[in-house]
């Protein structure tokens, strides 16, 4: 809720009506920790896939209880780095857009640079 001064002492916790409601990814998707986790699982479980379906020995399995380990797990975090790259993907980082309108106080004088 505004006052009739222009200062919001609602629900909008300081941010301007457009920014609650849109945004930009921009920048801040680049460093979006679920992109690098699902770069790190899709490395590590391909290497264990492929480790697991071509080069475990029988000797390996016996030793897992009959299991293929490297091949669940390789599996595992194939399905892991798919799942982070989805939400990611569909769920992307949103910040609000920045207000650019000048606000009471902000016009410079002519001649200065603003502070």
């Amino acid at each position: 809720m505004t006052s009739p001064d222009g200062h919001d002492h609602g629900h909008g916790h300081g941010l301007p009506p457009q920014a609650t409601t849109t945004g930009s990814t921009g920048r801040a998707g680049l460093l979006d920790l679920r992109w690098i986790l699902a770069a790190l699982f899709t490395c590590y479980g391909a290497v264990l896939t492929v480790l697991g379906a071509a080069f475990t020995s029988a000797a390996d399995r016996a030793l897992a209880g009959g299991v293929n380990v490297n091949l669940w797990v390789g599996i595992g975090m194939l399905v892991m780095a798919a799942a982070f790259a989805g939400w990611a993907r569909w769920r992307p980082i949103s910040l609000p857009e920045p207000d650019l309108r000048p606000g009471p106080g902000d016009e410079a004088e002519p001649g200065h640079a603003p502070n």
